[in-house]
């Protein structure tokens, strides 16, 4: 009895490892999905409104949501009181609190935009949100082929080494 309790366990643990290996694809997905959308605020506030920095990360937090808006949140009342930082400083910082489910080169995307906001004139920031958006949808569809192709491997994978498993102890 103990036995089979014990590959019962173990089979969910497995199936649990697969399906939470999906969840960060999926989450992925959504984050970056998310950070669009709040750069493309930014940029649309920027050209429109001439909107401040501080301003401008305050309205895309509260356009998003998950992490990306924590994110955008933080970098804003970052931005609002400095203290002597630099604000890619702050940015670099809000992004590594957020914990959000990017990769490498997702961040570093990320970091590059960071250097030029605040830095430069409206028409360079701009430009900067521009290419960002475009790189990070690029990512975006990458992630979401990534999840197609991926997904349904993890989550069978995970099932079918707990099933494994199970037959193994039993």
């Amino acid at each position: 009895m103990i036995r089979l309790l014990g590959a019962v366990l173990l089979t969910g643990g497995s199936a649990a490892l697969g399906f939470s290996a999906v969840r960060h694809l999926d989450g992925r997905v959504h984050d970056l999905r998310e950070l669009v959308a709040g750069l493309e605020v930014m940029e649309r506030e920027l050209q429109w409104k001439m909107t401040p920095l501080p301003e401008l990360l305050l309205r895309a937090a509260e356009e998003t949501d998950g992490q990306p808006s924590h994110f955008f949140d933080l970098s804003g009342r970052g931005a609002e009181h400095l203290n002597g930082r630099s604000f890619s400083k702050v940015w670099h910082q809000a992004a590594e609190a957020c914990q959000m489910r990017l990769e490498t080169a997702d961040l570093c995307l990320l970091e590059q935009l960071g250097g030029v906001l605040g830095r430069y004139d409206a028409e360079s920031q701009k430009q900067a949100l521009a290419a960002s958006v475009s790189r990070l949808e690029e990512q975006r569809v990458q992630a979401e082929e990534q999840r197609a192709r991926l997904g349904k491997v993890y989550g069978m994978l995970g099932v079918t080494a707990g099933v494994f498993l199970m037959i193994l102890l039993i």
